[in-house]
Order: structure tokens, then sequence, then C-alpha cells
């Protein structure tokens, strides 16, 4: 359905709200008659919910990248640019600043293969899905060879337990059980009943790598999937970085047949026919198991595969005039969002579109208005304008990351960056600002322009993580309009039905007495330090304050920013540094941080390797409390 088609419908109800809005209308409105005024009004309204209705609709498919409906928001915004009189801001006149993403790691299902042979001669052909899942943080690789139980895959001498102390394991394929020993007795070595490290796969995976071993099949432990169902991990359940080697998630009943053939037997000559009853057997004594299966080996190949898909920032620009000229302001939103999930879906196990009308169509529709805007007026600004949309946000903040690090216009020169998302739901009257101290005028600026407005300014003064923080890290000043988080945050019910159209409007008319305001300053304003957020708080996770690198994998995760007064600039971290280990935790991608800092508590001091440069570093630092802001 077109966006005009689908507009007839609410024509009652922009009569309605005309009268609502229209003493909002001062900025934009020609002087003239009041009649002049409620056309104007209706218009506005007309042009911006259109604009909103059609980056929402079906037809754009939730703007994932790689998708087609993500090229027609792109298209949309460079033809808006272009019919409102902007120049393109890349050189080959395309409006679009391309580059490539890391989608996610497929695996090449009619090349997997996981094959058992037993000590009868027998040859058991695992069905993938069904038996076992081939496991993306192990990656691609071949592997034939003699099978050995060991335990837990677990080396703690510290806690006097170590599932690989005297066994021959090396180029062996290791069957491990899943977490720790002792889950349920509260005087556990393993901390008692609280999970520790060495139950994270990670861990486990890094164990394994120590030992040599060829390839590795764990099963779940019974003490959680008792009264459950056994079920498998997704492929990418663990991470999306492979390790060189190859790991594969296997059911409880099959490891039990092998068992069956082939017990595991205790030093008494006891025979343990079941994973239930190894499980039971090492918790009772505290001593690991590890001997070889007799007779089983396994064949292994899988093959994974990384997805990529070509994505742009689409940039339009209005040239300044003056002695400010060479100066630029950034206006900027992210026009993707997440498809049909389930990558960052709040309801991963349901496949359905998510329209992301608040997040982020409404953010889109406001730099395409103020583009509209900005162009028609018939001075020119004083400084540059660049109008920009940016791409990938919800895969973390690519497109905006890509653009701080290769400019079109120097970031020297650059003097304040403004960024819309999620301004769809206007309620109170409130508008949140992130970064409103990050510039010295701002403040002041902010309220001069919201003198006729009337909103509810909540200028909190924190910096939360959004494509302004790049920007901000470069030492430009950076607010972010914001209307506040919904329970329809990600998920399919951020439908155009529940915006809030004249709020949008009404926010963006505010925005355009501020950005007219930081256009026209007589001198840049000051860069000030604010107090960021600490976005991802909380989930069980230790604060630390750095602004990872989303795309970094293989061998750590690169850090860009470093939060001001955190843990991390405390215990000596910079950006640059590449984050390789955080207490016991080896850190290869976003993941590996996320659980580094969940096995750490706040309060307590872990020691982080780093590479700076070809250096490595071992930092000691003591992690914060998973508070939202401060």
């Amino acid at each position: 359905m077109s966006r005009h088609s689908c507009w007839l419908h609410s024509l009652v109800r922009l009569t309605f709200v005309i009268a609502v809005v229209t003493s909002c209308w001062s900025s934009v409105v020609p002087t003239g008659t009041l009649a002049a005024a409620e056309n104007n009004a209706a218009a506005v309204l007309d042009r911006v919910g259109g604009d909103i209705q059609y980056l929402a609709s079906e037809e754009l498919q939730g703007r994932a990248p790689g998708s087609e409906g993500l090229q027609k928001a792109a298209d949309y915004m460079r033809d808006a640019f272009k019919e409102a009189g902007l120049t393109s801001g890349v050189t080959d006149g395309s409006y679009y600043q391309p580059f490539e993403i890391s989608l996610e790691t497929k695996l090449l299902r009619e090349q997997a293969r996981l094959v058992l042979h037993g000590p009868d001669g027998q040859t058991v052909k695992l069905s993938l899905g069904d038996d076992y899942q081939a496991l993306a943080i192990g990656g691609s690789g071949k592997a034939r060879a003699e099978i050995v139980f060991a335990g837990y895959g677990i080396s703690a001498p510290e806690l006097k337990y170590d599932d690989f102390q005297g066994a021959d394991v090396a180029g062996k394929v290791l069957l491990v059980i899943r977490r720790e020993p002792q889950q349920s007795n509260e005087k556990s070595a393993f901390d008692g009943k609280e999970t520790t490290p060495y139950s994270y796969i990670r861990t486990k995976v890094k164990a394994a790598t120590d030992q040599k071993a060829a390839a590795v099949l764990f099963v779940n432990d019974p003490h959680n999937t008792k009264g459950k169902q056994d079920e498998l991990v997704p492929a990418t359940g663990f991470g999306a970085t492979g390790s060189g080697l190859p790991f594969a998630h296997v059911k409880q009943q099959t490891v039990n047949e092998l068992l069956a053939k082939s017990p595991v037997k205790t030093k008494g000559g006891d025979e343990l026919k079941s994973i239930e009853a190894i499980e039971k057997n090492i918790d009772e004594l505290y001593q690991p198991l590890t001997q070889p299966l007799a007779g089983w080996s396994a064949e292994i190949e899988f093959t994974f595969q990384e997805v990529k898909a070509d994505v742009a920032n689409v940039i339009g620009v209005i040239e300044g005039e003056g002695p400010f000229a060479n100066e630029t302001v950034v206006i900027g939103a992210h026009y993707d969002h997440l498809g049909y999930g389930p990558y960052g879906s709040r309801r991963p196990d349901s496949k359905a579109l998510h329209p992301g009308a608040d997040d982020n169509a409404t953010g889109t529709a406001a730099v395409v208005e103020l583009a509209r805007r900005f162009a028609a007026q018939e001075k020119k600004p004083a400084r540059r304008m660049v109008f920009m949309g940016f791409t990938a946000e919800e895969r973390g903040l690519f497109g905006s990351n890509h653009y701080v690090s290769q400019p079109i216009f120097p970031l020297e020169d650059t003097v304040a960056m403004i960024n819309f998302d999620m301004i769809g739901r206007l309620r109170d009257d409130k508008v949140i600002i992130n970064g409103a101290r990050s510039g010295k005028e701002f403040p002041a600026l902010l309220d001069q322009a919201n003198k006729d407005e009337a909103l509810q300014l909540d200028k909190g003064g924190t910096m939360m993580g959004g494509d302004h923080f790049g920007f901000y890290q470069k030492g430009i000043p950076a607010v972010h309009f914001f209307t506040g988080l919904t329970p329809d945050y990600h998920t399919p019910d951020d439908t155009f039905e529940k915006i809030n159209v004249p709020g949008v409007v009404r926010t963006i008319d505010f925005c355009e007495k501020f950005l007219s305001a930081v256009v026209a300053l007589p001198a840049r304003t000051a860069y000030v330090k604010v107090t960021p957020a600490r976005r991802g708080a909380g989930g069980g996770m230790a604060y630390l304050g750095v602004t990872p690198d989303y795309s970094s994998s293989g061998d750590g995760l690169k850090v860009t920013g470093v939060n001001d007064d955190s843990p991390a600039a405390k215990g000596g971290l910079a950006a640059g540094d590449i984050i390789t280990r955080i207490g016991k935790i080896p850190v290869t991608d976003i993941q590996g941080l996320a659980d580094g800092l969940r096995a750490n508590k706040p309060g307590v001091t872990v020691e982080i390797d780093v590479m700076r440069g070809d250096a490595k570093k071992t930092l000691k630092v003591t992690l914060g409390e998973p508070t939202a802001g401060r």
C-alpha cells in the first residue's frame, strides 16, 4: 500500500488534531490568515506522518541490513534530499557513503557432518538439528579421532579439580558436560550454587584449545534439564566468532547410547552408563573421570560462512555562507531497524515484521523534514549543514562509526552533531535531551528554543550511547533528542498507529529553533565533557565503561572509547586497546566482553589483558555497579 493511499483514512483524525497543534507552527508558518496557518499545519502533519508511515510500512520489510526494504528507505531519503534541493554529500553525486558489514555467521548445512564410529563396527550418522548442532564459536574445521570423555572440560587446579590432569587428550575429540560440578551444593568449591567462569563455553573452548584437542562435543548437564526438554543451542548461541576448534552440542540420548556400549568406569570399577550417573558420581566424590570411550571415534566436518551486506549512509548537504561556511553541523538519525528479527528483537522466538515506527522512522522523518525546511530558506545558513541517514545502527552503531572514521567533512571543523532517535511517543510534553550539556551554550539555547513551545525538557546531562556518541568521543558537542522507551521497543508492536504524529511535529519545531541557533552562533560552542550513562547496564553485568567496536572479532575486542571517570579509565584502558581477556574469560568479540562482565561482580578487581599496539599489557580494574547512569 502506498503512503498516499494509506493516509486517506486519517484525514478525519488530522482535522481533529489541527486545532491542538496550531499553536506549534510559529517557526514554519508564513505570515497570513488563520486559515492559511491551519492549512500549513495540516500539510506538515500529512507530510511528516506520511514519511513515518511509509518507512514503517510492510513494503519496507522492517529495514534490516541486507534487505530490499533498507535500500528502499535509503532511496526515499536520497530522493527527499534531492527534491528539497540538497546536494550530494559524496563526490560521485549518489548521496551514498557505502561500506560493508558482517550480518551473521551461517552454517553451510549441506557440508555439516558428524558421524560416530562404534566398537562393534557400527556407523552412526547424526542428524543436524535433531541429534546435534554445530556451533559457530568453534568455527569451521575437520576432525577424525578417538572420543575421550573429559568430564566438564574444566581445568581449575586452584579449586583442586582438573579434568585434564594426567590425561592424554591431545588430538582427541573431547566429550564434555555443560556447566560445572556440584551445582546444587552450597559448599561447593565452585562458589556454592553460584555460576563461575569455569562453566562458560568460552572457558571450555579455551581449555580444550590449550590441551590441543581436535574437536569438542558437549552435552547438557542433567542438573539443569531435569523435568525439562533436552534442547540444542542455536548455531550462534554462544557467539559467532570461530576459535578454529570444531565444536558441537549433542543430545543426551545420543551420549547415553554411547555410554550404554562403553560405560565410564570409576576407580572402584563401577560402570556409569548415563550422563546422569556420571554427574552424580562427580558431585559426590569431587573427582574427575576423564578416560577414552572405548572403541568410539568421531568424524566431524563443519563449514561456517560469514554473511556480509553492502549498506550505505545517506548524506545531503546545504552549504553555508559567510566566515563560518567551512564549519559543519551534522544532523542525523539511523534509518535501519530489525526486519523480521530475531537479531535485536525482544521477542526472538517470534518471526514477525518489526516495523520500527518509533525506532527510528520518526527520527528519520525529522531529519528529512528539517532538511526540507532549511533548504527552503532564502538565505543560506552561516555554517554547512550535513543531513545524514545512518545505517546499521541496530547492529552496533556501524553507520555513524563509519562516518566518524572516514568523515567526508573534517571532524576538526565539525562544531556540533544533532541526533534524532525515537521521538514518536511524546507524553506529558516531555522531551529527553541526552548530551544537553556537551556544548557550553546548549542549555541556554535549548531553553530559548522552548520559550514558545513549553515542552518539559529533561536535560539530565548524561551521554547515552547512540549515533551521536562517536562524534562526542571526538570532542564534538552532540545531543540526542528522545521521547522515551515504551514496552513496544524492539517488538513487532512498534507500529505507526501508536505514533503521536502531532508530538513528532512539535518536537521537530522545537528542534528547528535550537538548530537554527546552533548554526548561527557567532563562535563555535565549547565542548564540555559530560558523565556518560552506562549503556547496557544490568543484565547481571558489572560496569566497565568502554565503548566497543561491535564489528571486531577473532583476536580480541577493540575499544573505541573509554567513559570519563569509569572503572576502565581509572584502570588505564584507552581507546585503541584490544581486550583479549577479562579475569579468566577470553574475549574475542562483544559476547566475550559480556561474559567477562557477568562473570565478575561489582567491586571486584580483575586483571584485564589488552593489546596496545604490539605490546601486551595486563591492567588491574575494579569493576563498578551496573546502575543506569549517575
